[in-house]
């Protein structure tokens, strides 16, 4: 199966491809250390040692020793094929998998298919219909949005009435696009609501959201039920617009609902998004961050707002890694982004995003507010409320920062008993440790180990086929992996992994690969992998000299290479 995709859009995949995110969709993670563990779901246990490297992308269970990358887990957990494998890691991606000539499966999805047929006619006609709606119209143009963005975002509008979509009335209804009755009967889900369709990252309409017209009507917003096509907590609305529009994009806005980011496009800014009526999620969060390293979540100044924004910033925690920016900007009260914008003028609105707060500001600010730091138990209290989120942070640089802000903010110098009371402590860290395995290092695997770890260090050596026929344990190996990188200079880790799928060798590899080798840094990196070549070389060497001595004394006599060698042997030596 696997020959059926090119082997280079498979590299390629992985090395879009975030394991950490694959993982957690399914199977929930908690970061300690640079790791996120979780208990195996490949065997019964009740302490974590299923264990996931977001910086080498494969995973691996110290208790059954199962290992892979992000396809393997797919294939493994959600009991797929291969090839069903690569196109469900691919279409979340957004991206379609190429087949080799002749080879493609057979479709199973002729289902899907169908469906987004009926999802891309339902678009069609509430465009046509908002053509013909002057109450839409009116509507649109009253909140300042021209035909232009309208059609941008391929806005329609569905009208009153109850059998007004048309079409195989299954997958309407599969698609949530009509509503059947306990009797049989059915009927449309959105009437007389201009309609917002939600696209995938391919720009396939998945959804809609429906919003009133009437303002007598609810609700406010509505949107289409859970298919086949559509998780509302994997999608995001706008991002496909936002990509498609902007190719450098510096910062992306998070908003609450789809006028806002609408409006902000017909304002000429075009990297605004919004969730789909729910709170943000970790996963839709780290999909942004992939898109753009700063998000400015943007929020009414109510009391609904500060609650999406705190949620939001609890979600952000564990996604902020080097490089990584939130900001959190608040309208005042009664006023979204539209109507800011149109009240105040763009210049403004630019003004108060360069003013939107930083995470840990707005953290600080929130928790100061619950406890008075002028007394011994109030500042006990905001260590105690500080910790969990704390916690959560990866970046060590960051937790540095704060806790110099920490310092400022008591006024006193952070000792010892203030760290324990923010969990800053290494008993976790240790109980981590001791479930890896025991690190017996020979030059070979050391060698393998420090390839695994950052394949370029064998982009510069020879092929030292003269180690072949050594039998040095485990050398066959380590020069295989060195054909590897030779062929394909900047192969990373996973990739390199996956040309063992399937090999004898490949759980030795993956029970190497999370060890950690006894370097401190790059450059105390190269020079070790250079130590471990030199040392293999003088063990062939040495064994050499042994076979050709050991030839010469029984009376044998050396071909002329044989001399050749010994004499060179002889004079290294000396």
């Amino acid at each position: 199966m696997a020959g059926r995709v090119p082997r280079s859009f498979i590299d390629d995949l992985l090395n879009r491809v975030d394991i950490v995110e694959v993982i957690d969709a399914r199977l929930p993670l908690k970061k300690k250390g640079r790791e996120y563990w979780a208990c195996c779901p490949f065997h019964g246990e009740k302490t974590a040692s299923f264990s996931v490297s977001s910086v080498k992308q494969f995973y691996h269970c110290f208790g059954c020793q199962k290992s892979g990358n992000a396809v393997g887990f797919l294939m493994d957990y959600d009991h797929m094929e291969f090839v069903e494998a690569i196109e469900t890691l691919a279409q979340s991606m957004g991206i379609d998998v190429p087949y080799e000539q002749g080879s493609a499966p057979p479709r199973p999805a002729q289902g899907l298919d169908a469906m987004y047929q009926v999802m891309e006619h339902c678009t069609r006609f509430y465009q046509e219909q908002l053509k013909t709606n002057q109450g839409a119209i009116d509507y649109l143009k009253n909140r300042g949005i021209s035909g232009q963005t309208a059609k941008t975002f391929a806005i329609g509008y569905a009208p009153p009435g109850w059998n007004n979509v048309k079409g195989d009335e299954n997958w309407l209804v599969e698609t949530g696009m009509l509503i059947r009755k306990d009797d049989g009967k059915q009927y449309d889900r959105f009437r007389h609501r201009l309609m917002f369709p939600i696209r995938d990252r391919r720009g396939r309409c998945i959804a809609f959201g429906g919003r009133v017209i009437d303002p007598e009507d609810n609700p406010k917003y509505l949107n289409s039920p859970e298919s086949p096509l559509f998780h509302k907590s994997d999608e995001i609305y706008g991002l496909y617009e936002l990509k498609k529009a902007v190719t450098n994009i510096d910062r992306i806005f998070i908003t609450e609902g789809y006028m806002d980011v609408v409006a902000l496009a017909e304002h000429g800014v075009h990297t605004a998004v919004a969730t789909l009526g729910t709170a943000i999620n970790n996963r839709q969060i780290e999909s942004l961050f992939r898109v753009c390293k700063s998000l400015v979540f943007c929020f009414d100044g109510d009391a609904a707002g500060k609650k999406a924004a705190w949620r939001s910033l609890e979600q952000c925690l564990a996604s902020l890694k080097e490089g990584r920016l939130a900001r959190f900007l608040f309208l005042p009260e009664g006023y979204d982004p539209d109507s800011y914008i149109g009240e105040f003028g763009k210049d403004s609105f630019d003004s108060q995003v360069e003013q939107a707060s930083t995470l840990t500001a707005y953290l600080f600010d929130s928790l100061l507010k619950e406890c008075n730091i002028r007394s011994l138990e109030g500042r006990a209290q905001f260590l105690d409320r500080l910790r969990p989120y704390f916690a959560q942070i990866p970046l060590q640089s960051l937790k540095d920062q704060i806790l110099a802000e920490v310092e400022q903010r008591l006024g006193q110098q952070i000792d010892g008993r203030m760290l324990r009371l923010l969990g800053e402590d290494k008993v976790e860290k240790s109980s981590i440790k001791g479930r890896l395995p025991e690190q017996h290092w020979t030059p070979t695997r050391l060698a393998i180990n420090l390839l695994l770890k950052k394949p370029a260090l064998g982009e510069s050596t020879g092929t030292h086929n003269e180690l072949a026929d050594s039998g040095i344990k485990g050398v066959d190996l380590l020069l295989k992996i060195l054909d590897f990188i030779h062929d394909e200079p900047g192969i990373s880790t996973q990739n390199l992994l996956a040309r063992f799928s399937g090999d004898d060798h490949e759980p030795h590899l993956y029970k190497l690969a999370v060890m950690e080798p006894p370097v401190e840094n790059d450059e105390s990196l190269e020079r070790m992998f250079a130590d471990c070549l030199q040392s293999l070389q003088k063990q062939y060497i040495h064994q050499r000299q042994k076979q050709l001595i050991t030839k010469l004394q029984s009376g044998e006599v050396l071909s002329e290479a044989e001399k050749q060698e010994h004499r060179k042997i002889f004079t290294n030596k000396n």
